[in-house]
């Protein structure tokens, strides 16, 4: 079973990218779980948590980051990026970086429009690759 975290916070973008993802599962008659959290902060947190569950065959964490006129958006962006790392590193389960950062909320909405770049779809397939991959070692 696959879990995803989805981030609330830019839940326009989000949403269309969590769609597209279980759209794309749910095709592929692949089980998930979803949860929701604040923001892409704390979803590294419940990441860290389901991972410590040993209950799911990958995490994709869902995200968006989109620039705005202060030095938050760095901060949040090296933060989501090496806390993830750090999760990689930590487990053997594979984690999708599914975290959009974006120097705005066009560029945002480019990748996650199901009609578009689809990303979405993209963090699903990942998902589903890693896991066939790791089950191959």
């Amino acid at each position: 079973m696959i879990a995803i975290v989805k981030a609330a916070f830019n839940s326009h973008i989000t949403d269309l990218l969590e769609a597209s993802c279980t759209d794309y599962l749910q095709e592929q008659a692949y089980p998930f779980e979803t949860f929701e959290c604040p923001g892409a902060v704390e979803a590294v947190v419940y990441a860290n948590k389901l991972l410590q569950n040993n209950k799911y065959t990958s995490i994709i964490v869902i995200g968006a980051i989109i620039k705005g006129d202060t030095d938050h958006y760095d901060y949040v962006c090296q933060y989501v990026t090496n806390g993830i790392s750090q999760l990689s590193a930590n487990y053997t389960t594979p984690i999708v970086f599914g975290i959009l950062t974006t120097q705005n909320e066009e560029l945002a909405y480019e990748r996650a429009a199901i009609d578009r770049m689809n990303k979405g779809k993209e963090f699903a397939e990942t998902a589903l690759f890693m896991i066939n991959a790791f089950n191959k070692l």
